[in-house]
């Protein structure tokens, strides 16, 4: 068998050892996570999803900035309508003309890995040394 055939996934709906065939894996994604990955995958190309993630990413730092500090930091109302926009944008973006997902689109929305579990694990270990 290929490295490419097995993938690793240990994720949810996963079998206990992680490992599958593409096939299995296949069929396991489409069972379970059809419609998520297909709004996952849309949502990377709406521009409204990137801009939303941008403008709560930079209120973030600045509470995690003032957290540091000891002091206090409020989001104007402004500022959390504006986020709220784009938020509203992004969900009604990412919910229309989505496409049925692909291998590719699978592995990148579930965070699974080519190759066998058990190989992955003593290839990580090697690393760390």
């Amino acid at each position: 068998m290929n490295k490419d055939d097995n993938i690793c996934y240990t994720g949810i709906h996963s079998v206990k050892s992680g490992n599958y065939t593409k096939k299995k894996y296949l069929e396991t994604m489409n069972k379970h996570f059809k419609k998520e990955c297909s709004v996952y995958i849309k949502s990377l190309k709406c521009d409204s999803c990137k801009k939303s993630i941008k403008m709560t990413s930079k209120e973030v730092k600045k509470v995690l900035k003032a957290f540091i500090k000891k002091k206090t930091y409020k989001t104007t109302k402004n500022t959390q309508q504006k986020i709220l926009k784009q938020l509203n944008k992004c969900r009604k973006c990412k919910n229309t003309k989505t496409k049925k997902c692909n291998f590719k689109n699978y592995i990148l929305y579930s965070g699974a890995e080519f190759g066998k579990c058990e190989d992955l694990i003593i290839q990580s270990n090697k690393d760390k040394k």
